[in-house]
């Protein structure tokens, strides 16, 4: 795995995340590694098929939630696997810096304000980050134009989006404030899953019913 000095954006992350993916999951020992996290997301959010619109976008944030934010059982808070790697607790991997921007990475559900560089506004955890990302489909609105979950970088570069966003009902974002609100009394209560769970379902709807009744009770 390359140094970040080659940084290359986001297509380059997301093979630097691939790699490390491989890298951790990989074989009769990173199966077993995985198993009881990947088992969870699918019991908790739900399985994701090929019919599903963005399936690969959909299958990348579940590694990536196995590998950077889930904890396996028996485990401290925040003691993932790619944090283990980047502390070199998983055999058959060398730290490195990549490896530990990688393993710092944060997931949120961001508000997107157009222009150059793009606003986020992490709508759950009240984040707010600047992003050298092109987007010239989202106009010039001076307001939020979509609601995206994005996994984003921390490096000396400045924030770097990792994944293709996965896109939410932008009309939920008020919604999101309740949630948020709770996070200054609860920080570690604030969980993303419900949130993926309805969106599955949402995505899922063919109906065409109003977003807000999948998200509502949340």
């Amino acid at each position: 795995m390359s140094g970040e000095g080659e940084f290359l954006g986001r297509a380059w992350l997301s093979a630097a995340l691939d790699e490390l993916g491989e890298q951790v999951f990989g074989g009769r020992d990173g199966a077993r590694r995985a198993a009881p996290l990947l088992e969870r997301w699918d019991r908790e959010v739900g399985v994701h098929t090929s019919l599903d619109s963005g399936h690969e976008a959909l299958s990348a944030a579940r590694i990536d939630w196995a590998l950077c934010d889930a904890t396996p059982p028996g485990a401290a808070p925040g003691d993932t696997w790619a944090w283990r790697a980047a502390t070199g607790r998983v055999p058959g991997i060398e730290p490195s810096p990549v490896i530990h921007l990688l393993a710092t990475t944060q997931v949120g559900l961001f508000e997107v304000w157009p222009g150059s560089p793009l606003l986020l506004r992490d709508r759950l955890r009240g984040l707010v980050a600047r992003v050298d990302e092109p987007a010239p489909w989202l106009g010039e609105s001076r307001r939020a134009v979509a609601l995206w979950e994005m996994r984003l970088a921390f490096g000396t570069g400045g924030p770097w989006v990792c994944r293709t966003p996965i896109e939410y009902p932008l009309v939920i974002a008020p919604l999101l404030q309740r949630a948020h609100e709770g996070h200054w009394r609860a920080p570690e209560r604030i969980e993303m899953t419900p949130w993926r769970r309805q969106r599955l379902r949402w995505a899922r709807d063919r109906r065409g019913e109003d977003p807000r009744g999948f998200f509502s009770g949340l």
